[in-house]
């Protein structure tokens, strides 16, 4: 986990998740923007936590 005050953080205004949310991305773009958007709150979002994750 990352330390306090480095983690996920929602936006306090972020509407509900559609299926479109991420479209006009390229597919390796959508791929990473929908992983991260599923990380629970508070979960690391470091390049290399993110890097050990993703096999992109």
């Amino acid at each position: 986990m990352a330390n306090p005050g480095y983690g996920k953080r929602s936006a306090l205004d972020q509407r509900p998740r559609t299926p479109q949310d991420f479209a006009l991305l390229p597919m390796r773009e959508r791929y990473v923007a929908g992983f991260i958007d599923h990380l629970p709150e508070g979960a690391a979002m470091s390049v290399k936590q993110l890097a050990k994750q993703l096999p992109l």
